[in-house]
Formats: C-alpha cells, structure tokens, sequence
C-alpha cells in the first residue's frame, strides 16, 4: 500500500477497504466541524489485459456540508493544516481533479496517433488510452475518480461512457484515408466539422460508404457482386503485403509495383459509394455498412464504447492485427446505407435551435446552437451527458469552454448553456446515455 505520513494531522482518518463502504461509514459516524479521510484501496485496471491493479487512496474532505472528493496513487504528507485546507493543498500539490456533487467536470483531450492521421479522445477508457476527469490544472484517470465518488455520480464504476473522440485524418489522399470497415455491435455518427481547402478545394469532402448502386446493378444477383468485390480486394491485398514487407526490409518498391498498387486499388475502390459531406453534416453509420472517412475531413463522432470491427481493406499496413477480415465480412455486410434523415428540430426559440443528430438505443445526440447572448436552461436529467463545443464560447458557471473543449455533466446537473456576448454563435454536440446505468 502506499506510505503516507500523516502524524501531524490529528483531524485525519486513514482506513483500508472499499473506498465508499468507508465513506459510507465514515459519514453515517461523523461530528461536527470539518474532517478528512483517506481510504487505501485496489483498482483493477480492467481496460488493461493482464495488468496488475494499482494502488490508490481516495480523499473525501467534508467541509461546511459539503462533500469533496479526490483520489491519488502519490504517497501524502500532511501538513498539519485544517482539514479543508489540507485538502487544497493536496490537490494542488498532486495535480488531482476534485469532484464536488452537481458539479461539472471538464474533459481532458488524449491525443491517439493513427497511420492516417490521430483521433482526439475525450472519454475513452481502454488499453489504447485513458482519458481524464479535469479541474483547474489537476487530472484524474476517469475510471479512478469513477471508483471514489458516491451513486455513481460520475457514471458508473467499470462501466465505459458514451466515447466521444474527434477523428482528424492527414489531408494527403491515400494517406489520409480511414480503414474500409464495419462494426456488428458499435454504433457511431460523425459530425463534419472541417474540410481541409487544400484537400477539398470546394470545401465538400467524401466518406466512403457502402457500394456504389450503379456496379451493384451491373452483377445479376447480389451474390455475383461480393464475389466481384471480394477477388478484387483479395488481389490488392497481395500487391499492399508486398509492399509492406519491402518497407519492413527497407527496400524501395520498383515503378511497376508502385503502377500496379494504384490500378489495383482504383479497381477495388471502384465498386464503394463516395458519399459527399461538408461542414456541419450528420452521418450515422448503419451497422455491418462498411466506411471510411476520406482524407482531410474532420469529424466529431460519439460511438458505442465497444473495440469491435471488421477490416475489408487498407491501403498502407494494418498495424493493429496481422489480417484482413473481408471473407468473413463480405458475407454479413450491407451493401448500401439507407438515406440520411433530416435532423429532427426538438425546440426552435429566437436564437436558438435544438436538434436531434441521432437517436441510437443506446445513447442519442443533440446539437445545440445559441446566438450570441443566448442560453438554454437545462434541468436534471437522472443521466450524465457529454459536450463538445464545437463552435463559439460557452459559458457554463463562470467558466468559459471554447472549440474543441468537452464537459462530463453530471446526472444532477442543473444549469444554463449560455453563448458569450459579442461572440460567434455557439454550436455544441450534447449526448446523453439511454440509461443512468449506461
């Protein structure tokens, strides 16, 4: 267990066990005035396989009725100062985020690099990466905080949230191109929010999704098309793992291998549709439909916590898995992705406009604009939510979240979105989990 020293604090409470069992306890025998307790405990580090559970100590400080609570894996020294202000110090000195009921949470953004370019995570707690709770300089892993804090308040413990991430591929064509792949359980929608001009000089990007109707109608049965497709893709796959093995030896490929690369890869690409995006356009990935964000193209996208896929095709390395999965995908995919629906508008006021971007079973999304001045008073939904701003200022509490910024809000969260005067409108994304237990 960590070592902490802790003999000029006579106001301190140290125990071992299951932190909230302890603060449980702890709360139903307290005084009058303030305390702190610290509680040593085990996590496993469930999103790791393999690993070996961490050592932490939560720190609950209660002070004029109200309950803080942070959590470390850094050994404490106390300072002999009064239990709120020992526990400032603490937090400060160790960077650690401090939740408090009713509180928002910032979120703080994990960058994950990609052969195409990187996602920028907000919420996602996995072996890839771990995101962090953050208040004011301090940072905690979620899943820590997650396993300190009272009714689960912060979402439940072990259980992922909505993953928010923002997708942001090289603007090179081919380099900057997404995997060809489908999902059986994870649901996901993308939000355009920039086209690269030197990619897309007329500011419409591409997603590659589905199969193109008119080489479907070519083939007499459905049957004939995935065969077609799926020699052609065998075929390039040959000519991409050549490739490959050259560049692990350091060898150069040969201008006729370069040559044949490209016609292999125009024939494979030739039976996908290209479905066309711009600024501000909502896509909803139907699942087993197979897609691939085009270079240059940046989304945000909220998705299943779920790692599931199914690679029918890549045109650099696969580094993740040592294989292709398009004989078996072939077979369960759908060829073509049902229209786009148009967002439905759940609430339309002078200077604000509220819509639908999807409605999963498992999470939906909102996004959310405001004029400048602007606000949109929201009540407790007995569920977390997760906000990205997307555009313009937010003003939430006397703190002000600009683009690119995401928020956990608590499920007793009570407050106002508000658009900063004198600023461009405001445009957020909002998701909310179906369940409090989501």
């Amino acid at each position: 267990m960590i070592k902490h020293s802790l003999s000029a604090a006579a106001t301190v409470e140290h125990r071992r066990g299951d932190p909230l069992v302890e603060l449980a306890r702890w709360r139903a025998g307290r005084g009058a005035g303030d305390r702190l307790l610290l509680v040593d405990f085990v996590l496993p580090q469930y999103w790791l396989p393999r690993a070996k559970p961490v050592q932490l100590t939560a720190l609950y400080c209660m002070s004029d009725g109200r309950l803080q609570v942070a959590v470390t894996d850094q050994p404490l020294v106390a300072d002999g100062a009064a239990p709120r202000d020992q526990y400032g110090q603490w937090v400060l000195r160790h960077g650690m985020a401090s939740w408090e009921s009713g509180t928002p949470m910032a979120l703080s953004a994990e960058v994950v690099a990609k052969p195409w370019g990187r996602e920028i995570w907000y919420s996602g707690v996995e072996q890839r990466g771990v995101c962090c709770f953050a208040r004011g300089r301090g940072q905690t892993p979620i899943p820590w905080l997650q396993a300190v804090v009272p009714e689960a308040h912060l979402g439940c413990a072990g259980v992922p949230l909505v993953l928010l991430k923002i997708l942001d591929p090289l603007p090179q064509p081919v380099l900057g191109d997404l995997y060809f792949e489908l999902h059986e359980q994870k649901r996901e929608v993308y939000v355009v929010t920039h086209v690269d001009p030197a990619a897309w000089p007329d500011g419409q990007g591409y997603l590659r999704l589905g199969f193109d109707p008119r080489r479907i109608a070519e083939y007499p049965a459905e049957q004939a098309f995935r065969q077609a497709y799926l020699e052609a893709v065998r075929a390039y796959e040959t000519v991409r793992r050549e490739l490959d093995a050259m560049a692990g030896q350091g060898r150069a490929p040969e201008a006729g291998q370069v040559r044949r690369e490209q016609v292999l890869r125009d024939a494979m690409n030739r039976f996908t549709y290209l479905y066309p995006v711009r600024v501000g356009d909502v896509v909803a990935i139907p699942l087993q439909v197979p897609h691939a964000l085009q270079h240059g193209v940046r989304t945000v996208e909220f998705q299943t916590p779920v790692y599931e896929r199914k690679i029918l095709s890549f045109a650099q390395r696969v580094l993740t898995q040592d294989h292709w999965d398009t004989q078996q995908a072939v077979q369960s995919m759908r060829l073509q992705a049902p229209p786009q629906a148009t967002l439905p508008v759940l609430r339309r006021d002078q200077g604000l406009r509220l819509e639908q971007v999807v409605d999963f079973p498992d999470f939906e999304v909102r996004r959310l604009t405001l004029a400048a001045g602007a606000s949109l008073a929201v009540q407790p939904a007995g569920r977390y939510s997760l906000v990205l701003v997307v555009d313009g200022t937010l003003d939430l509490e006397g703190a002000h979240y600009g683009s690119g910024q995401a928020l956990f809000l608590p499920a007793d969260w009570r407050g106002q979105f508000a658009s900063a005067k004198a600023a461009p409108p405001l445009v957020l994304l909002w998701a909310l989990p179906r369940s409090p237990d989501s």
